[in-house]
Order: structure tokens, then C-alpha cells, then sequence
């Protein structure tokens, strides 16, 4: 257990918890990843989001198996991200855990900003594409390939290893 501030980062799993929490955290994981991979295509942006969570819920299981650590809020994310650098005693281990895990973090948080300043943008390009469409046909799929490309790479490079590293480790 950490303090900090007289605040508890993370507790102990209560042992009339841990199936439940146990099993919780493995379904969401999997239905993460499935999501994430499902659709890439269609909607890249929750791609991203579902790919992270994944990771989100990995850690918190791999945590709860090996080190008896439950996870809540607040700042629960910040929180895994502590209990990993805390647990992890394998120093290159840890690096690459914590770089994948900060990296799919920072994509999650990018794509989940980007809606702030999406909707006039597509507003705009809407109107774009109106024109040209009453005027002229084009295929305009290179422009959602390439955020299906950024969301299949996210999922590829980042999530998969990660789950894959947390597996070996379990």
C-alpha cells in the first residue's frame, strides 16, 4: 500500500471480492480487445479508446493476481499506472510496461480531445464534400484509412504486446 498525503493510492483486494474482481477485470479486457479490433475500421477513435481500456483493465487484473492490489477512483488511471512502477521489480520489464501503458494513455487522451475541435472541422469539410459531390464524385476513403491505420497500429503495437507481456507475467 502507497500513501501519499495521507491518501491511499491503492488497497488490498478484500479476499469476499477477489472472484468477482478477478473475473470482472478479465471479461472487460477481452471485450475490450475484441471492440478495439472490431472496429478499427468503422470507428478508429473508439478503437483507440477500447484498446487502451484493455490495457487499463489488464494491469489492474495482472495487480490484483499477483500483488492482492484493488484499483479505485479517483485518478484510478494515474493510479495503475503507480502500482505498476511500484510492483514491477524487474527494471527493463517495468520501462517497457510503463512506456506502453503511458503511451496508450497519451493516444486515448489525443483522440478523446481531438472531438473538441473535430465538429466544426467536419462541419467545414462537410460542406466541402457536399460541393464536390453535387458537382463531382471522388473516393474519399484514404482520409478514414488513415485513422483506421492509426487506430490498427495502436491496437498492433501498443495494446497487443502489452496484453501479451501481462499474459507471460500471469
Amino acid at each position: 500500500m502507497k500513501e501519499q498525503d495521507n491518501i491511499k493510492e491503492w488497497m488490498d483486494l478484500p479476499a469476499t471480492e477477489r472472484t468477482n474482481y478477478l473475473s470482472f477485470h478479465k471479461t472487460a479486457y477481452e471485450e475490450d480487445l475484441r471492440h478495439a479490433e472490431k472496429n478499427v475500421l468503422e470507428f478508429p477513435r473508439w478503437s483507440i479508446i477500447s484498446g487502451y481500456y484493455c490495457m487499463h483493465d489488464m494491469t489492474k487484473l495482472f495487480l490484483a493476481e499477483h500483488f492482492n492490489v484493488k484499483l479505485s477512483s479517483p485518478d484510478i488511471h494515474l493510479k495503475a499506472i503507480e502500482a505498476l512502477e511500484h510492483f514491477i521489480k524487474d527494471d527493463a520489464l517495468k520501462m517497457k510496461l510503463l512506456e506502453m501503458l503511458k503511451e496508450a494513455k497519451s493516444i486515448y487522451f489525443s483522440a478523446e480531445r481531438l472531438k473538441e475541435k473535430l465538429l466544426p472541422v467536419m462541419l467545414k469539410r462537410g460542406r466541402q464534400e457536399r460541393g464536390r459531390a453535387q458537382y463531382y464524385s471522388e473516393d474519399y476513403s484514404e482520409m478514414e484509412k488513415t485513422s483506421s491505420q492509426k487506430a490498427a497500429y495502436f491496437i498492433e503495437t501498443i495494446v497487443k504486446p502489452y496484453i501479451h507481456i501481462l499474459k507471460g507475467l500471469r
